[in-house]
């Protein structure tokens, strides 16, 4: 786990600041690996077969190195040197996204592997010091903000940034402009106490990790089996449109839910998300052919994905290896592998299996089903927000709100923006 070095030492970043640095390396580095993989799959022009081995093998070859860099990681002492060194190959990576088209299919998995490994690499080092520089009571909107710029930055870059060579630019810019911002911000070094170390074995008996992961994992498989039998079932530029929609929903709830969940805890929200994604889709199963229920299906499903991206992707995981006063590096190779196998699975559910399928309502039934089995885990589990950061008084919190904006209403409209986003991340 990583512990700050200098005259803060064991007490994480919890300035305006601090929060920048973490979002900043976050979405810069999430960006990078999900455009420039998304650009290799269109360049290479891959179908079928091709196109599921090509999927496959990234998404392994992530894991196991992913899973690597964590064991590994307790050798490296300086991290923030390694990020840096990290990025710069970033920077080195970005065009040989040219190289595909003139590539072989083979020459094409290679290219693929590579960026694999080297997303793996550094996931979980960034992902270690997201959770060592963000308090517990600020990480929740701190990952609010982080998939909202995640989003936002993947919306912008999939409608306006086209063809190979603008493609290949763009990704070494936003790579240069990451490498700037951590060399300009300079945030503070963190190390990694050798007694903080923790094997996979042990993070998997942790009764916590287990109940949060199973209602994820089940979450995940099932949202992604959902999503190729509505685009099979509707028109695709419907559900094109449908899924722009669900991510504009999903960033702005993962803003609103980010702020919640540091008052209320985490395990309260999960509840919501599954009832309102379980309602969704057992309206959907009613009335899947009404617009009425795809509408209603739409709202809920972009509130659920600003849940569970913003609590069980960037969140949780930390707040657990802080329970336990361990790294979180391995939770959080273990927290994204749902996610990993799931969007594998989707993709062969896609290819093999979704034209079959014909009876919606049975399919959304069984989905609303296993939605709702998640409660038996989540009521199981416990809190990961320590019980002195949940707002236990709501009056109270209610007074000082109404205090603080009365003492601000002679101020600069920007510089009560401002006041209140600082006072945010104390």
């Amino acid at each position: 786990m990583f512990v700050m070095q200098d005259e803060t030492q064991h007490k994480p970043t919890a300035s305006l600041k601090g929060a920048a640095v973490n979002i900043f390396l976050v979405v810069n580095a999430l960006i990078w690996y999900m455009f420039f993989f998304s650009s290799l799959k269109s360049s290479a022009g891959c179908t079928g077969d091709d196109l599921v081995i090509l999927v496959g093998s990234n998404l392994l070859i992530l894991s196991l190195f992913a899973i690597l860099s964590s064991v590994l990681i307790q050798k490296i002492k300086n991290r923030l040197k390694f990020l840096i060194y990290w990025m710069v190959t970033g920077v080195l990576l970005s065009p040989t996204l040219l190289l595909v088209s003139y590539s072989s299919f083979l020459g094409v998995i290679v290219i693929s592997g590579i960026v694999g490994a080297y997303f793996g690499l550094g996931f979980p080092v960034f992902m270690g010091y997201y959770t060592a520089t963000t308090r517990s009571a600020n990480r929740a909107k701190t990952s609010g903000f982080t998939v909202f710029f995640v989003l936002l930055s993947f919306t912008m870059f999939a409608l306006f940034i086209h063809g190979e060579v603008f493609t290949a630019l763009t990704l070494l810019v936003w790579k240069l402009c990451g490498l700037g911002a951590i060399l300009r911000l300079k945030p503070p070094e963190a190390a990694v106490n050798d007694e903080e170390n923790i094997s996979y074995v042990d993070v998997l008996k942790k009764r916590d990790v287990l109940l949060y992961f199973v209602p994820w994992l089940v979450f995940s498989m099932v949202n992604n089996f959902a999503f190729p039998v509505l685009y099979a079932a509707f028109e695709s530029d419907f559900i094109v449109l449908i899924t722009i929609a669900e991510g504009v929903l999903a960033g702005f709830f993962a803003i609103c839910f980010g702020f919640l969940a540091d008052r209320v805890g985490r395990r309260r929200l999960l509840f919501v998300g599954f009832t309102l994604l379980g309602l969704g889709y057992a309206i959907l199963g009613l009335s899947p052919t009404v617009d009425g229920g795809l509408l209603f299906y739409t709202i809920v499903d972009g509130a659920a994905w600003g849940i569970f991206a913003t609590l069980f992707l960037l969140t949780l995981w930390g707040d657990i290896a802080d329970k336990h006063k361990r790294g979180s590096e391995k939770f959080f190779v273990i927290g994204f592998i749902p996610y990993l196998i799931s969007s594998f699975l989707q993709l062969v559910f896609d290819q093999y299996f979704v034209s079959s399928t014909t009876n919606l309502i049975t399919v959304f039934s069984f989905a609303c089903f296993f939605l709702f089995l998640t409660f038996i885990p989540l009521y199981l589990a416990t809190e990961t927000l320590p019980p002195k950061n949940q707002a236990e008084n709501i009056q109270e919190y209610v007074k000082k709100a109404r205090k603080k904006i009365a003492e601000s209403k002679k101020e600069n409209v920007v510089k009560r923006f401002m006041k209140w986003l600082r006072t945010c991340f104390q």
